[in-house]
């Protein structure tokens, strides 16, 4: 029997329900707002591992190099800027958004 893709859809719906409680995943009671909070916090982790990974190729040393003062200023700086960027329509790369639509059927 051929399924209209109206069943197709609930049928996948219940089958990734089914994932979600076997792995432990719970988005029961969870809104929409909080998926996109999810979203944009994913996108904050992955923009300040990418100026991690760009800040670790600058070479520092002699009297200016600042230290252990300045290795904590700069990770908690690139923190707030990753945030920063994430956060605004604007400045996003998209990730978040991408994110949420991928997964607001499940919430």
């Amino acid at each position: 029997m051929i399924e209209s893709a109206s069943q197709q859809q609930i049928n996948l719906n219940l089958k990734q329900n089914e994932i979600n409680k076997l792995s432990g995943i719970d988005f029961a009671g969870k809104s929409e707002s909080e998926l996109m909070e999810a979203a944009k916090q994913f996108e904050a982790v992955f923009i300040n591992q990418l100026f991690k990974a760009m800040d670790a190729t600058i070479q520092r040393e002699g009297l200016l190099s600042g230290g252990r003062g300045e290795e904590m200023f700069r990770s908690m700086f690139l923190d707030e800027i990753a945030k920063d960027i994430a956060s605004s329509p604007e400045t996003s790369f998209g990730f978040a958004k991408q994110i949420y639509e991928q997964m607001k059927d499940l919430v």
